[in-house]
């Protein structure tokens, strides 16, 4: 199983909102971010790559955008063209036990044709019409991750600008 990290997605170690399947029905619960590490030099992990993952428990992150954070700085903020109110990114869930609550660790992909000139790999987002196949593990799951086509997302620039920019503007 490949680990990644990537500073990126703010709220890794918080609770966010995820979608699971109970066995009858989907269900919204809260999930830490980081499932737990076996190795000493490795905290919690955020991230998992798709295509080495056991994916056995699958869940989806609610999201409505994600993006690339560097060193303070916003580089991209990206989000699915979509009706829906908010898209879904693919991930998995481990219960909890004494020493870790129930948590989740989001899966990535390839980067998609739009984000291809900013990263090599970035979370993987599941289609609306899948979203239940995900749940349910109807079909394979790299056939449920497949890529996006061009001009599928909207990659916006920083919503915020950089303050060391402003103070440099400012002399």
């Amino acid at each position: 199983m490949d680990v990644e990290t990537d500073d990126a997605l703010i709220g890794i170690g918080k609770r966010h909102r995820v979608m699971i399947w109970d066995g009858d029905a989907e269900r919204e619960v809260e999930l830490h971010w980081g499932l737990p590490s076996r190795d000493p030099d490795i905290f919690e992990i955020p991230l998992l790559k798709s295509e080495t993952a056991i994916i056995d428990r699958p869940c989806l992150l609610l999201a409505n955008e994600f993006g690339l954070v560097r060193r303070g700085k916003t580089l991209y903020a990206a989000s699915l063209v979509t009706d829906e109110p908010f898209f879904c990114i693919a991930g998995v869930w481990r219960p909890g036990g004494r020493e870790w609550p129930d948590s989740f660790a989001a899966l990535t992909v390839p980067a998609y044709p739009d984000l291809v000139p900013l990263k090599d790999r970035h979370v993987a987002v599941v289609r609306p019409d899948d979203w239940f196949d995900w749940l349910m593990q109807e079909r394979d799951p790299l056939d449920i991750l497949r890529t996006f086509p061009k001009d599928s997302f909207l990659v916006m620039p920083p919503i915020q600008p950089n303050f060391d920019e402003l103070l440099t503007g400012a002399t």
